[in-house]
């Protein structure tokens, strides 16, 4: 068993010794019954490196996850760190682009639009999806047949990757990588942001 009070990030690390474990290991979708090491409740892109590493060093898995509707494949996650984003909520509406963080809903990044002169994003049929995890799944929403699937807008993708370096790819930088993550399926690197 790892010693996570090694893991030192700006968010925190939750164990099955803790008080609150079981609300820490929930996910949204309740049929899935959680069981990681540890979950790593993160708040920046520095803290999914720190957490990456981290398991590297301790031969341990990590699985990353926004809401949680998707949780049922990953199964009971045993000997891996659960990296939860929900506290990564930071959207920049620019123009007629975004950059959301890893733990922004759908519902927030539609508010942010509309107040940027009443624009709108590709949502999907739920407010309390994740950005993320519905953009990078294929993105097929209530628009897609007049204006696409959210992952064809994705212009870049910041991630920390098995090396738990942070880097950014899109179609220049690492094209393959780019495509993959866009609904090509695969645990290729824990996604921070999304532009």
């Amino acid at each position: 068993m790892a010693d996570f009070a090694g893991l030192s990030i700006s968010g925190r690390v939750a164990v099955p010794d803790d008080s609150d474990w079981d609300e820490a290991r929930a996910a949204w979708n309740l049929i899935a019954d959680q069981h990681p090491e540890a979950v790593a409740l993160v708040e920046s892109a520095e803290d999914v490196s720190k957490t990456v590493a981290f398991a590297y060093e301790n031969d341990l898995r990590v699985a990353p996850q926004g809401t949680g509707h998707g949780a049922p494949p990953l199964g009971p996650l045993e000997g891996t760190i659960l990296i939860k984003t929900e506290r990564m909520r930071d959207v920049k509406v620019d123009g007629e682009t975004a950059r959301v963080e890893a733990g922004v809903l759908a519902e927030e990044l539609g508010a942010a639009a509309h107040e940027n002169g009443g624009q709108c994003f590709l949502p999907g049929s739920s407010p309390n999806v994740g950005v993320i995890g519905y953009s990078l799944g294929g993105g097929f929403g209530w628009l897609a047949r007049k204006h696409g699937f959210a992952c064809n807008r994705v212009r870049a993708i910041e991630l920390v990757g098995a090396d738990g370096e942070l880097r950014t790819v899109d179609a220049e930088n690492d094209a393959d990588l780019f495509w993959a993550l866009r609904g090509g399926g695969g645990g290729y690197a824990v996604v921070t942001a999304l532009h």
